[in-house]
């Protein structure tokens, strides 16, 4: 199955069920990781790496 189909398919995983955590506390970095590494297997990419905030501010700062 391609990256594509899988979109298309709502493979992508979606936030943790709010049941468990209220939707106003912040995800902890473990949940963080988890969900990066779940949507990167969605979509074929399961070795790619987290964007950083530096990373993000140097490339929309132009």
């Amino acid at each position: 199955m391609t990256p594509m189909q899988r979109l298309l398919e709502e493979a992508i995983p979606l936030r943790p069920d709010h049941a468990a955590k209220p939707a106003d506390e912040p995800w902890t970095r473990e949940e963080q990781d988890t969900h990066w590494a779940a949507l990167c297997n969605a979509v074929g990419t399961p070795d790619a790496r987290r964007p950083t905030p530096a990373v993000n501010e140097a490339q929309t700062a132009a």
